[in-house]
């Protein structure tokens, strides 16, 4: 099977997706602008680094954007596009094409797993560090991810073992680039033992793919910017709604199924903000009863009972860091701070003071309510 890490990545979110993916369905242009909006930022950079002895200026790169962006007609579609242009122009000065030793842009890659399996891909950008080092580069321009999964991320994994192989060096980091966020970059150095982990898990999904023959749909966040769902069977009730609602639809099975569907979406709402009410209400008794160090409040309705406690939170960003290549990654193996406060005790005073300098406490309440059952429920809603 000849794989990318985006058929991987398409496939646990949706393996219907990753059908119409792979078959090269249709798909609705109204869904594509994240993906086209990308693809010019990237566009973009690949002209602003591809010649490494006379790069472009900035001017020149910008014009070079607005050229693709002339392609677009939609205004609100223009909006988005022009996001691009600050983004770019303060990248770029801070990250002078003249002052990066660039060696590959934009370069494919074809690596074998297994004899029967094989990843393909392209690789945004691959610079040498001064050290003699390197760092792979992966361009994004959504909202940065959170750091403590940088570990588990196979398209960094992935990119990592390529290079690796290619360059027969270890001293290869990968870093996500987040252009829209003032460049702000994300890095990364897997231990081998990492690779490992990720290679047999992408081997295991590859297993699970080539057997795959009904490819269900999944549904969740990734559905509203789908470019396959007009055609999607997860969907298909939606033009049966908006015929109802329209009284297009007058089949009454459909017209009671979708009175229900509105009913049970009422009382969701309602719940959502039943739920946002108590939980300013919790978050005001538990800064009295903290003050006051009480645990329990009493009513003629009931109780209401409180913990509280303290606990460490780093910022793993910067964590990330001072656990490149050292010892300290063979002890929590990856960013996973429960790990490392277990660990901390058996640190020497010198690696707990690299660590705790990014290390602060915060408090946590708990709050837990137990009503008396009142026989209307309507009772406890009536202020």
């Amino acid at each position: 099977m000849r794989v990318s890490y985006t058929q991987l990545d398409t496939y646990k979110l949706c393996p219907r997706k990753f059908k119409f993916y792979i078959d090269r369905a249709p798909q609705d242009p109204s869904r594509t602008t994240a993906l086209r909006f990308g693809s010019a930022v990237h566009k973009a950079l690949e002209f602003a680094f591809s010649n490494k002895h006379d790069p472009p200026a900035t001017a020149r790169v910008l014009d070079y954007y607005r050229k693709i962006m002339a392609e677009e007609t939609d205004p609100l579609v223009l909006t988005i596009f022009q996001k691009g242009l600050p983004a770019l122009e303060q990248y770029l000065a801070k990250n002078n094409p003249r002052e990066q030793r660039t060696v590959a842009i934009e370069k494919k890659f074809s690596m074998q797993l297994t004899a029967a399996h094989e990843m393909v891909g392209v690789i945004d950008r691959l610079d040498q560090l001064p050290d003699g080092s390197f760092e792979v580069m992966d361009y994004k321009t959504g909202a940065p991810m959170n750091a403590e999964k940088l570990g588990e991320n196979w398209q960094l994994a992935i990119y990592q073992l390529v290079k690796m192989r290619e360059l027969q060096t270890e001293r290869i980091r990968t870093s996500l680039v987040y252009v829209l966020y003032d460049g702000h970059k994300l890095s990364y150095q897997f231990a081998t033992e990492e690779l490992d982990r990720i290679r047999d898990a992408i081997l295991r999904q590859i297993d699970v793919m080539e057997r795959d023959a009904v490819f269900p749909t999944k549904t969740g966040w990734w559905c509203k910017t789908c470019p396959y769902q007009p055609i999607c069977p997860a969907w298909t009730h939606k033009a049966e709604a908006k015929g109802v609602v329209t009284g297009k639809e007058r089949d009454q099975e459909l017209v009671d199924i979708q009175a229900r569907v509105d009913r049970l979406l009422q009382v969701i709402a309602a719940q959502r903000r039943l739920k946002e009410e108590a939980d300013a209400i919790k978050e005001a008794l538990g800064v009295y009863s903290r003050e006051r160090k009480l645990t329990r409040l009493f009513s003629d309705l009931g109780t209401v009972s409180f913990s509280f406690r303290r606990r460490a939170v780093y910022d793993v960003a910067r964590l990330v860091e001072v656990l490149q290549a050292d010892i300290l990654r063979k002890i929590v193996r990856t960013v996973d701070t429960g790990k490392l406060e277990k660990a901390l005790p058996y640190l020497s005073e010198e690696d707990r003071e690299r660590i705790e300098a990014f290390r602060k406490e915060e408090e946590n309440t708990t709050v837990t309510a137990r009503p008396r059952i009142a026989e209307d429920t309507e009772e406890l809603l009536t202020p």
